[in-house]
């Protein structure tokens, strides 16, 4: 799968950055079973004063420094900024429903995201289908599902 030009910057500048972050969301199922289609991408960012300096550096270097985000918007659980649009815009959350971060930090995953070469940190199987669950909507109990079908990468069949 072809990356998309601003997501391929975005993730290098989190890299670069430092950011503890992972992948969630509809790339996150892809990565760990078979590609489904979506218009963001959904990024998960440790909600800390230190991560937050770092986010906030990257959104500076991305060119959103004119939306004036402060470290204190990332330090609290339960903000989600929005930049750009469908297809291509990129969702920052600093919680999800049904798993803590300690968790998904501890089980996340080292790959690429699609063709990119890029390395990147994506939400664990696991813990991926127990924020899908707790999400409930009819689209994350489906991904839910096939994620229980599909083994993850590196694993025994």
């Amino acid at each position: 799968m072809s990356m998309n030009k601003d997501f391929k910057e975005f993730l290098e500048l989190l890299n670069y950055h430092k950011v503890k972050y992972v992948i969630v969301g509809a790339h996150a199922v892809t990565a760990h079973s078979r590609p489904r289609s979506t218009g963001d991408l959904d990024v998960l960012i440790e909600a800390s004063k230190e991560n937050a300096k770092k986010i906030v550096a990257a959104l500076t270097d991305f060119g959103f420094d004119s939306l004036k985000l402060k470290v204190e918007d990332f330090c609290k659980t339960g903000f989600v900024i929005q930049l750009g649009y469908e297809p291509n815009r990129i969702d920052i959350l600093t919680s999800v429903t049904g798993v803590e971060w300690k968790e998904i930090w501890e089980n996340k995953i080292n790959d690429v995201l699609g063709s990119s070469e890029i390395p990147v940190f994506f939400i664990g199987k696991e813990q991926l289908i127990k924020n899908k669950m707790a999400a409930g909507r009819e689209l994350d109990i489906k991904d839910a599902e096939r994620l229980i079908k599909f083994k993850s990468k590196g694993e025994n069949p």
